[in-house]
C-alpha cells in the first residue's frame, strides 16, 4: 500500500482551514480524508481519527481538547465541524473509573463538548484520549483483519510486527475497551517506551504520532506489512474463470426478492445487485455455505449486514413462480434462524432486549453475486460495499489458516448495543409518503414528467427518469442532483419501441431492485382534421405514441409488478380531450380517449393482484407539448389570447405541471383507488368525467 500524502495537498488544507480552525485540525482533516478515500482501510462511517490540541471555550479560556470524529460523519468527506472538541482531562480521568455505563459515557462526552451543537463524539473518544500521542488514527484495514480474523491471531501479530505493536485481545468498543487499553498502555510505559501501533484483535488497527503525516504514514506501513505477510504465507487459489451473469437473470432477481421481503416484513426495500467477477467467484465456492455463515469481518459491520448473509442456492430464476417460492422459503428459514439466534443470545447473556427486524441484508446467489438491501439505495450500497470487502477478508483469512472472527455472542452484543443503533437512527432522517418506494416516470426530462419526478423524490421515492433523448435527461438530472443525490437513475428510452421499454425496466430493476409506481407520461400533441390525409397520418402517429407507447410501458411494468407480487400502481397521463374534444384536435383526443379505456382495462385485469391503474386528466399546462405553434393555434381555435387560454376554466387560474404532479403523488399513495380518472384542469364543465 502506497502513501498518498502530498506536501502540496497538505498546504492547500492549511490555506483552506488553518485561519479559522487552526493548523492541527486542518491537517487532521487532510489525513482523515486520505484514510477515508481508501475502502480497503475504512468504509462508510467506519474508523475514526483525532488530534489533541487547544481551543477557546465559551468563557474565553484556552483549554486542552480532543478533536474526535463525530458520529454520523464519514472520513472520506469530513469537515472541521465533523470533529467535536471535548475537554481532554475529564476524558482521561474517566478511564480510571472502575465502571461506567454506555449512557454515562455518552453523557460524559457530550458534557465535555465545547460546543453543544456539535455532533456526538465517537464512542471510542475515551480510547483516543488515553493514547499519549497528538494524532491518532483508527481503521478496519482489510489486510489487518485478514491476519487477526483467524485462530492464532496473537501469533500472527507477533510474526508481522514483533514487539512494535501493542496487541489487545478482543474487547467490545466503548468504556470497557478504553479502560483495558489504559491498563495496557500504563503497563507498557512502565517497562519502557510505548510503540506507535496497536492491533485490536478481530477489530482493527490504531497508529499515532506527533504529526498528522507521521500517524498516517505509520498506518500505511502497518497495513503494508500485513499485506506482505499475507502474500508470503497464504496460498489463495486463483479465482476460477467465471462468466458475467445473464442480464435477464440479473433483472429478474431484484423484483422477486424485493417482493418476497416486502410481503414478509410489511415494508418495501431498495436493492442493489453486485456482480463483480470476484463476488461471483466467491459465491461459486464449494464451501460457501460454511465460510459465509461464520460472521462479520469486524463487529462494527453487523449493524449494516447482519451477522450472516442468506445463501440462495438451487434456484431457477427463469421460472418466476418457482423462483419466488424458493426465495420465500429461504427468507422464512433465515427469519426462523434469526429468532433462534436472538433467543439463544439473550439467554446466554441473561439479557432482555427488543428484537430487531430478522430480515437479511445480503443475499448470495451462486452464479450471479450478492443482492444487498436497505431502506434506501444509499443504505443498500453501503451494505454491498461492506460485504464486497468482507468476502475478500474471508478468502484471505481462509487461505492463511481459517477464518475466525469474533464469536456469535460478541456480534450479538454489538448488534444490540444502543450506541451502534443510534448511528442508524441518526442516518435514517425524516421519511416521506413514498419512502422506500421506487418509481419510473416516462417523459421525465421536462414538463409534467420532470415535475412529477421532482415531487416523487421530495416524497422520499427513488426515481428512474426515462426520456427519449440523452441531452434533456442530462439537464433534468443536473437540476435534481443536488437535492436528491443517489436516488435517481436516468434511462434513455423510446416508448414506441417495446424492446427499448423492456430494457428500461430491466435497467431500473437491476439498479433499484424493482419498481413500485409507474407514471406513463411521455406523449405529444398531434392535430388535424382526421377526415383529411394529413389528419389520418397524424392520428396513426398519435396512436403509436399516445396509446401504444403507454401500452408498451404498462406491459413492461406489469411484468415487474407481477414478479414482485406486492401490489403497486400504474398511472397514466391522459387528457381532458378524452372527454371534451376540440376542433381539429382529433388525432390527440382519440388516442387519449383510448388511453382512458386502457387505464380502466388494466384496473380490471390487475386489480386481483393488488395493482392499481389510474389516470390524470390535465388540461392546458405550459409544457413543450404546445411547441411548434400549437399553443397559438389552440388559442385561436378558442378565440382567446394565449394567457387567457391557460386561465379559461372555472377557477380562473392557470393549472401548472406542479399541480398535475401532486395528483400523481396522491394516486401513487391512494391504496384503495383504482380505475379512477382524476381531473386537474381548473374546472371544465364540458370535460367532467361521465
Amino acid at each position: 500500500m502506497d502513501s498518498r500524502h502530498r506536501k502540496d495537498e497538505a498546504q492547500r488544507y492549511l490555506e483552506a482551514y488553518a485561519a479559522t480552525h487552526g493548523e492541527d485540525l486542518a491537517l487532521r482533516v487532510y489525513t482523515s480524508r486520505l484514510l477515508g478515500a481508501d475502502p480497503s482501510l475504512v468504509l462508510h462511517g467506519g474508523g475514526n481519527t483525532s488530534v489533541k490540541s487547544a481551543a477557546v471555550d465559551l468563557l474565553g479560556e484556552r483549554v486542552d481538547v480532543l478533536f474526535i470524529k463525530g458520529s454520523g460523519w464519514d472520513l472520506a468527506t469530513i469537515e472541521p465541524r465533523g470533529f467535536p472538541a471535548c475537554r481532554l482531562a475529564p476524558l482521561q480521568r474517566a478511564c480510571e473509573l472502575a465502571e461506567m455505563t454506555d449512557e454515562q459515557m455518552v453523557a460524559l462526552l457530550r458534557g465535555q463538548m465545547l460546543d453543544p451543537a456539535s455532533p456526538t463524539p465517537s464512542v471510542e473518544a475515551l480510547l483516543h484520549a488515553i493514547i499519549p500521542a497528538k494524532f491518532v488514527d483508527h481503521t478496519h484495514a482489510d489486510a489487518v483483519l485478514s491476519a487477526v480474523d483467524q485462530r492464532g491471531s496473537a501469533e500472527a501479530v507477533q510474526a508481522i510486527y514483533g514487539d512494535e505493536a501493542l496487541f489487545v485481545p478482543y474487547v467490545m468498543p466503548g468504556f470497557t475497551l478504553a479502560r483495558r487499553v489504559a491498563e495496557l498502555v500504563r503497563a507498557r510505559l512502565e517497562r519502557g517506551a510505548l510503540p506507535s501501533l496497536m492491533i485490536l484483535d478481530k477489530h482493527g488497527v490504531f497508529t499515532w504520532g506527533d504529526t498528522a503525516e507521521e500517524s498516517y504514514t505509520r498506518m500505511i506501513d502497518a497495513v503494508t506489512r500485513a499485506e506482505r505477510y499475507i502474500a508470503e504465507r497464504s496460498e489463495i487459489a486463483p479465482h476460477p474463470t467465471v462468466a458475467a451473469p445473464d442480464p435477464e437473470i440479473r433483472a429478474a432477481i431484484g423484483p422477486v426478492v424485493r417482493g418476497a421481503l416486502a410481503r414478509a416484513s410489511g415494508r418495501p426495500w431498495v436493492a442493489t445487485l453486485r456482480t463483480s467477477l470476484q463476488l461471483v467467484a466467491f459465491c461459486d465456492r464449494d464451501d460457501l455455505a460454511r465460510i459465509s455463515q461464520i460472521g462479520c469481518a469486524t463487529p462494527d459491520h453487523v449493524i449494516r449486514t447482519k451477522a450472516r448473509p442468506l445463501v440462495v442456492d438451487a434456484y431457477d430464476a427463469s421460472d418466476t413462480a418457482r423462483f419466488r417460492a424458493t426465495v420465500e422459503q429461504a427468507i422464512a428459514r433465515y427469519v426462523a434462524e434469526y429468532h433462534e439466534y436472538f433467543r439463544r443470545s439473550c439467554a446466554a447473556r441473561g439479557a432482555v432486549r427488543d428484537e430487531l427486524d430478522p430480515f437479511p441484508r445480503v443475499l448470495l446467489f451462486p452464479g450471479v453475486g450478492a443482492l444487498c438491501v436497505g431502506g434506501s439505495r444509499a443504505e443498500a450500497e453501503i451494505v454491498a460495499d461492506i460485504y464486497h470487502h468482507t468476502a475478500s477478508v474471508i478468502e484471505a483469512a481462509e487461505a492463511l489458516g481459517g477464518y475466525q472472527p469474533v464469536s456469535e455472542l460478541d456480534l450479538f452484543d454489538m448488534e444490540y448495543w444502543s450506541l451502534e443503533q443510534a448511528k442508524l437512527k441518526l442516518a435514517a432522517g425524516q421519511r416521506g409518503p413514498l419512502d422506500r418506494r421506487i418509481a419510473l416516470v416516462t417523459g421525465a426530462a421536462s414538463g409534467i414528467g420532470l415535475a412529477t419526478a421532482a415531487a416523487f423524490l421530495a416524497a422520499g421515492a427513488h426515481v428512474a427518469l426515462v426520456d427519449r433523448d440523452e441531452e434533456p435527461l442530462e439537464r433534468a438530472a443536473a437540476a435534481l442532483d443536488g437535492r436528491h443525490r443517489g436516488r435517481w437513475l436516468k434511462i434513455a428510452c423510446d416508448v414506441r419501441s417495446e424492446a427499448s421499454v423492456s430494457r428500461a425496466f430491466s435497467q431500473a430493476a437491476a439498479h433499484f431492485g424493482g419498481v413500485d409506481v409507474v407514471v406513463s407520461n411521455a406523449g405529444r400533441a398531434f392535430s388535424g382534421a382526421i377526415h383529411t390525409a394529413e389528419g389520418h397520418e397524424a392520428l396513426c402517429a398519435s396512436l403509436e405514441l399516445n396509446l401504444l407507447g403507454h401500452q408498451n410501458v404498462a406491459r413492461a411494468a406489469s411484468r415487474v409488478l407481477l414478479a414482485q407480487d406486492s401490489g403497486g400502481a400504474i398511472l397514466f397521463n391522459a387528457s381532458k380531450s378524452a372527454f371534451n374534444q376540440g376542433p381539429d384536435f382529433g388525432p390527440y383526443a382519440v388516442a387519449k380517449a383510448a388511453l382512458v379505456a386502457l387505464t380502466r382495462q388494466y384496473a380490471v385485469d390487475l386489480g386481483p393482484h393488488g395493482i392499481r391503474a389510474n389516470a390524470v386528466n390535465a388540461d392546458r399546462i405550459r409544457t413543450a407539448l404546445f411547441g411548434a405553434g400549437l399553443l397559438e393555434a389552440r388559442a385561436r381555435a378558442r378565440n382567446v389570447s394565449v394567457d387567457d387560454y391557460f386561465r379559461d376554466n372555472l377557477l380562473r387560474r392557470e393549472t401548472t405541471a406542479a399541480d398535475v404532479a401532486q395528483a400523481f403523488l396522491y394516486l401513487a399513495t391512494a391504496e384503495a383507488t383504482t380505475g379512477c380518472v382524476l381531473t386537474v384542469d381548473g374546472g371544465n364543465a364540458a370535460a367532467f368525467p361521465r
